[in-house]
């Protein structure tokens, strides 16, 4: 079932069992169905590649118990129980592309050497002689032509795909696996949104690499420097990578989702942190509440000092400072909580 969302243009393929609700990723919208080529074009080569979720239960219950206890003053929302649950498992794309490279290139090859040396000194009397090993790199230019294809070179395939990674950390890439069917099994899949000629520039650097690599290895050479070349490229064919996160969400106190991201093999989470002004209110309204009876009993004190106990104005004094002492700190929790969220506002961005 193919479903879009209104506010960040995804489009996501839901198993069948799933019933449409929020956006998985942005969370700001409902999801729509949706038919291929409606509003925007729709990415579907097929996924060869997936790699699985592997943090375990207990850690991203563990995350998400320990994210909702760090926010002081967290709109009412804002738990455990209702982050685990709508937290679902949703895959990423990347792009794979396998391509015929053929070129010219030249770059110094560096080959690691040995220079062993005698270096004399003078201890306990006496002149002693010490071996000494120096490891150095010898250069050489090397050139040659390249015919040789390439296999699963991987680039973005989403345009949010950096902030993605800065937020919950990069993917271990060498645990995909050949994707099965079954993998899809209950999981929200988010389709491309970059066509892949956008992505090729990413995908020649990964290519770069590689070849620079193999060129390496074929001059039995230790290191490489300089690298040029004059590829082309041919059959060009594009699959996809599946990447695995967990999203969640909790609502501010204007019904606004905060997305919370996990990270499906390691278990890292990033949440976007809210302190509910609200909540601060009423926390103010009670310490100002505390503040006037110790004022109220400033008063009585004050009048019985002045009519049948003088030491009762002494009490009066301390209760008076320390009525203003507390209604004082009533302006903390409003303060905490416009800060905090202001600080969410221009540091935190929407994935």
């Amino acid at each position: 079932m193919l479903e879009g969302c209104a506010n960040c243009n995804g489009v996501f393929v839901l198993p069948p069992e799933k019933v449409s609700r929020r956006c998985p990723f942005c969370g700001q919208a409902a999801l729509a169905q949706m038919d291929p080529g409606e509003d925007q074009p729709v990415y579907i080569q097929p996924p060869e590649l997936v790699v699985p979720f592997r943090a375990a239960e207990n850690q991203l219950r563990a995350s998400l118990g320990k994210f909702a206890k760090s926010i002081w003053l967290a709109p009412a929302d804002l738990n455990e129980s209702a982050l685990l649950s709508r937290m679902q498992p949703v895959y990423l794309p990347m792009w794979l592309v396998d391509a015929q490279v053929q070129g010219e290139w030249q770059a110094e090859m560096g080959f690691d050497y040995e220079i062993v040396s005698h270096r004399e000194e003078y201890q306990h009397n006496k002149w002693q002689t010490e071996r000494v090993k120096e490891q150095r790199v010898r250069w050489e230019q090397r050139l040659g032509r390249l015919n040789r294809r390439y296999d699963n070179q991987a680039a973005p395939a989403l345009e949010e795909q950096e902030q993605v990674e800065a937020k919950i950390g990069r993917f271990n890439l060498k645990e995909s696996k050949p994707f099965q069917s079954d993998d899809l099994a209950g999981v929200i899949v988010h389709l491309p949104n970059r066509p892949p000629e956008d992505a090729w520039n990413e995908a020649v650097v990964a290519l770069k690499t590689a070849v620079a690599q193999d060129c390496r290895l074929a001059s039995e050479a230790d290191h490489t420097r300089g690298f040029k070349w004059s590829p082309h490229f041919a059959n060009q064919q594009w699959t996809q990578l599946l990447l695995p996160i967990y999203t969640s969400y909790y609502l501010d106190d204007d019904t606004r989702a905060q997305m919370v991201l996990l990270h499906g093999q390691t278990g890292r989470l990033h949440g976007a942190k809210r302190a509910s002004m609200k909540r601060a209110r009423r926390v103010a309204g009670i310490i100002l509440a505390v503040a006037a009876v110790l004022l109220l009993i400033t008063l009585v004190l004050l009048g019985l000092g002045f009519t049948v106990a003088e030491d009762a104005l002494a009490w009066a004094g301390l209760v008076g400072v320390l009525a203003v002492g507390v209604g004082g700190t009533a302006v903390i929790p409003p303060l905490y909580a416009w800060y905090v969220n202001n600080v969410q506002a221009k540091t935190g961005s929407p994935v």
